[in-house]
């Protein structure tokens, strides 16, 4: 899975010559299509066209670098017309407000999440504070719940509110739980960003593909195992949140996990 901010500021190069191209500017999305169309390169104005590298030219997106065909992918905007209707149309969903149909304001799209084989936007990272919560937060709602974008509101159904509401109690109470062993707390390594958290809920009852051990060797889960309550906490308690993701296929890339 592809962190959409984690894209920006990346060396452009080309497979063929191993050269450097350009830098990424920002990731274009399809509101319509729902999906990454393409990566912004250099902005239009005064200055000249607005240049772009379709989704069709990259070959592999990594958190060091994004690899294109050849030089000859970055392209001007206006002859990709899909890529130029958005760019015209200054439709950004970063920034966006989330809401549910009956008027619960669940917070602000700050990011977003797409495959990294299909480029299709597979969730959002919400930021704000539901009327009945004591502090801010981050979740993941993911796109299966199919937002109604009209004007600067996301609409999407009631239920995303209660489902939003359970992932802010569960990050508390991660938050609060304390490792008996250590002293510390167990959540302070996967914890760093609450939405991290918020996908291991989406993973809830998914099997297995692999088993999932402590750095120590030690099993956490094994291979054909369903997710549950238990199996997220002790992930998290040994610091394999991440690790648990990645066994049901589900990777968030993320420049801090590099640090």
């Amino acid at each position: 899975m592809l962190k959409g901010t984690d894209l920006i500021g990346l060396p452009i190069i080309a497979s063929d010559s191993g050269q450097t191209l350009a830098t990424t500017q920002d990731f274009i999305i399809s509101p319509e299509a729902d999906r990454l169309i393409g990566l912004l390169i250099k902005k239009g104005g005064w200055t000249g066209q607005a240049q772009v590298v379709p989704w069709g030219e990259i070959v592999v997106a990594e958190l060091t670098a994004i690899i294109v065909r050849s030089d000859a992918s970055i392209v001007d905007a206006d002859d990709v017309p899909d890529i130029q209707s958005v760019l015209e149309s200054n439709k950004r969903l970063r920034g966006t407000r989330m809401c549910t149909t009956d008027g619960v304001d669940l917070g602000v799209i700050v990011d977003l999440f797409f495959s990294r084989k299909t480029g299709m936007t597979e969730g959002y990272e919400v930021c704000g504070r539901l009327l009945d919560a004591a502090s801010s937060h981050c979740v993941f709602v993911s796109a299966s719940y199919y937002p109604i974008i009209e004007g600067k509101t996301a609409w999407v159904p009631p239920a995303v509110a209660d489902f939003v509401r359970q992932q802010i109690e569960n990050t508390r109470q991660f938050r609060l739980g304390e490792n008996h062993h250590t002293g510390q707390r167990r959540t302070a390594q996967d914890l760093r960003d609450s939405a991290l958290v918020s996908m291991a809920e989406m993973v809830r009852g998914h099997r297995l593909l692999w088993d999932v051990r402590t750095a120590e060797g030690r099993l956490i889960a094994v291979r054909g195992q369903p997710i549950t309550e238990a199996v997220i906490q002790r992930a998290i308690a040994d610091n394999r949140l991440r690790e648990l993701l990645r066994a049901v296929d589900v990777a968030w890339f993320d420049r801090r996990d590099m640090s």
